[in-house]
């Protein structure tokens, strides 16, 4: 009968303004055979830091955002990063009117 060991470590973590960044670690062993190791990086973040306000190039906007143009306010529908040209009332893909 074999029998399996598992760990997992969370090596540590950074913090920037808008996400944490965690630094993990599985181990499984099982006896008489080999050990594994996977790590991998989880991150979590806030959102954008303002999604409200006044839409603007160059800004990275999540499904969900509220922004104004031109005095009338617009729910994001994808993520996307604005590109003149890409202004809320041209393209409906990416932008609805609330």
């Amino acid at each position: 009968m074999a029998y399996i060991k598992a760990k997992l470590q969370a090596a540590g973590y950074t913090v920037s303004e808008q996400t944490c960044t965690y630094t993990i670690t599985v181990t499984v062993t099982v006896t008489g055979s080999a050990t594994h190791t996977i790590g991998f990086s989880l991150v979590v973040g806030n959102g954008n830091p303002d999604p409200g306000g006044t839409w603007t190039p160059g800004t990275t906007y999540r499904a969900g955002d509220l922004v104004t143009y031109n005095g009338i306010t617009y729910r994001c529908v994808q993520r996307h990063t604005a590109q003149v040209g890409w202004e809320p009332p041209i393209v409906p893909a990416l932008w609805e009117p609330v």
